[in-house]
Formats: structure tokens, sequence, C-alpha cells
């Protein structure tokens, strides 16, 4: 659903499908403002896709500086908590950063600067 510059998008149909870095491109070209709800609590890495496409959304909003407010299933300190004690055997903090963000390396949005409801 769209209304002037802001739209309202649910995450299942956003990340769980088969969509792209061109699909959230054109959201961000077209959108101010994003609102988007359902955001679950990401618990295995089996959630590797739905996760890079995640990410991919939010680095692609933060460097074209929009709004994202969103609706979500635990606050943002805790919504990669699982994956991360999951992988940390393996893999320090810095190493999942760099894997789980862009290609580039950005450490993708600080909870400052979304909006945050949780559910």
């Amino acid at each position: 659903r769209a209304s002037g510059s802001a739209c309202f998008l649910d995450f299942a149909e956003l990340c769980g499908g088969d969509r792209g870095e061109a699909d959230f491109m054109a959201l961000a070209q077209r959108f101010q403002s994003i609102f988007l709800c359902s955001v679950p609590r990401f618990t295995s890495l089996e959630d590797t896709d739905v996760v890079r496409r995640f990410v991919k959304f939010l680095d692609l909003l933060y460097d074209r500086r929009r709004r994202l407010v969103i609706s979500c299933a635990a606050s943002l300190e805790h919504l990669f908590q699982d994956i991360r004690q999951e992988v940390k055997g393996d893999m320090g903090e810095l190493a999942w950063r760099t894997a789980m963000y862009s290609a580039d390396g950005k450490a993708g949005l600080s909870p400052q600067a979304v909006g945050t409801l949780c559910e």
C-alpha cells in the first residue's frame, strides 16, 4: 500500500520471496518513508537468504537517506542475536558483520537511525 511518498510493506512479501537489489532500489527511489511490518527475530542460519535480503534493503535505504519504521518481533539489538550466537564459535563479531551485511562491509543501520515498534 502506498500514499504519496510513503508505503507500507510486509516483511514476508519483501524479503521472503524472490526479490533483489533492483526491487529494493526501486522502492528507495520512489518512497521517502517506508513502514515495514512483521519483521521476525532471526533465529537460525537457515534464514541466511532472508537475512541477506533484509540487510541489503537496509543498506539501500540508509545510502539514500530514507526513513524506515519497522514493527518487529524483538528489539533491534536482539533481532540477530540468535544467529550471532550460532556463528560465534566459528567467526568473531567482525567476521559475522562482514559476512551478513553488504559486500562493501557497511554495518547497516544503528538503532538510533530506525524507528522501532516491538510486537
